[in-house]
């Protein structure tokens, strides 16, 4: 197994008493059962550095002493230079500069902050020097273009605003260098050494595939003290994904101390229970009503019973809900708004994203028709009876195959408050107009979920998407 070349720092160090410390790392879900890593994340806080481990290895050696004398630690030289893509946000279209100093076989890739791969590319033996690359995507979002080699590994995110057609990477140009640009490497098994003294605090994030899916093991953090084995464990079953905690998440938790449970669905991690906060992360507090306003933050309780709090949440309304942050349409939205840290109040194409992932999934369907998936959705409670077919109030008692819990809240609407019991009415932060904004709804005498535009002053339930996560 070869040892690992940190692409974030190259440095210099003299050692006494030299000693390696070899960490290998294996996974397990949540029923015990072994998982294959795709990679590693490790953290040394107390030296200021991580680096990642990426499958087939499963080891981590470090090189250990007393007195470790740091002579050189620079953070942007390296023997593989990935440049940040031009433009960046970019609208379809962008370029992005890769340094090399040997040719050689390089891989390159495409991945969403799910991990899901878009685009892959593959040069057989590409030659020493700078080397322009072109990437097009059709999709708006945020993704990381990751490069490897035999001189390491390289990464970088790009913001994507628009729609080029295509996914693709396509190599324009190469750019000659002088042969003294780069320091001569004697062997491309040198290994670019990161400091390390026995006791430093690390902390160690394990990353699996799981039904396609790229997921977060449960973070571990210790003193690094001798050479071990690693268990990094995930709170996920390896055979199920969809209806399942999230994955290192089962709950979360807001600023007055409500806790949530989540569920996964698709590549996203959402909350399982309606927002009751009455503060912003930030600690400020969110207004209760009955008055209604466009600008001012409110919050109520549904049907205007607090006691209702505990189970629906509060409804609130579209300022409440964004905390001064600005409309988007993009995936993920960047709007923490009235979430808690790390979470984010979803896009119109977010709920999009969620919709079409159970539609396209037969167990979440009733009948012939892949919109009828408002039943998997809602819960099996509090709901008024209907008797259409595959309509949410029809025989509720098989709701919520997929977990998701959906409780018909209500709404407010010019101080009155409406349809608690029968509808369950969500924001999205992704304004329609000055005066509406995008929202989602079921209904208990609709299988299918709606696509509505409620005024800013209208009081709605709000559900969070857990923010993507960074590797």
């Amino acid at each position: 197994m070869r040892k690992l070349l940190s692409f974030l720092f190259v440095m210099s160090f003299i050692t006494v008493q030299a000693q390696t410390v070899t960490l290998k790392f294996s996974a397990y879900d949540i029923d015990s059962l072994y998982l294959p890593l795709h990679h590693v994340v490790a953290i040394n806080w107390t030296q200021d550095w991580r680096t990642t481990v990426y499958w087939p290895d499963t080891e981590l050696v470090m090189q250990a002493g007393t007195g470790i004398e740091n002579i050189m630690l620079d953070n942007n030289h390296s023997l593989m230079q990935l440049s940040q893509n031009n433009p960046n946000p970019f609208y379809g279209t962008t370029t992005v500069n890769l340094s090399v100093t040997e040719s050689g076989k390089l891989a390159m890739e495409i991945s969403d902050i799910n991990g899901r791969v878009l685009k892959k590319f593959q040069e057989a033996s590409l030659q020493r020097g700078t080397h322009q690359f072109r990437i097009t995507l059709s999709t708006a979002g945020v993704y990381f273009l990751t490069v490897r080699g035999k001189e390491g590994v390289s990464s970088v995110k790009m913001v994507n605003m628009g729609n080029g057609g295509k996914n693709a990477i396509e190599h324009c140009n190469v750019f000659e260098v002088a042969e003294t640009q780069y320091e001569p490497k004697s062997s491309p098994k040198d290994t670019i050494t990161l400091p390390f003294v026995i006791g430093d605090q690390m902390s160690f994030i394990g990353y699996a595939e799981i039904n396609g899916i790229l997921m977060q093991g449960v973070q571990i953090n210790q003193s690094i003290t001798t050479s071990q084995l690693l268990f990094m464990p995930f709170l996920i079953s390896k055979y199920a994904t969809d209806g399942q905690p999230c994955p290192g998440m089962m709950t979360c938790t807001d600023y007055d101390d409500n806790v949530y449970n989540t569920v996964w669905i698709g590549t996203q991690c959402w909350m399982k229970e309606n927002l009751r906060t009455t503060h912003y992360a930030d600690g400020s507090v969110i207004p209760a009503g009955p008055s209604t306003s466009t600008i001012t933050a409110c919050r109520y309780a549904p049907n205007g019973n607090e006691d209702n709090v505990s189970t629906y949440g509060y409804l609130y309304n579209w300022p409440a809900v964004m905390h001064g942050g600005g409309s988007s349409s993009v995936n993920p939205s960047g709007v923490q708004g009235i979430c808690p840290d790390g979470w984010h109040v979803p896009s119109n194409i977010e709920w999009t994203a969620m919709t079409n992932h159970v539609e396209s999934r037969s167990q979440y369907v009733c009948g012939d028709d892949s919109c009828y998936i408002a039943k998997a959705l809602a819960d099996t409670m509090g709901w008024n009876m209907d008797d259409g077919i595959c309509c949410v109030g029809n025989n509720p008692s098989i709701n919520n195959s997929l977990g998701f819990s959906a409780l018909p809240a209500g709404y407010y609407f010019q101080s009155v408050y409406h349809d608690f019991g029968k509808f369950a009415d969500f924001w999205t932060a992704t304004e329609h107009s000055d005066y509406n904004a995008e929202g989602r709804y079921i209904g208990y005498n609709n299988p299918a979920v709606g696509v509505n535009d409620s005024f800013k002053e209208d009081g709605c339930s709000v559900r969070c998407v857990r923010d993507p996560i960074a590797y």
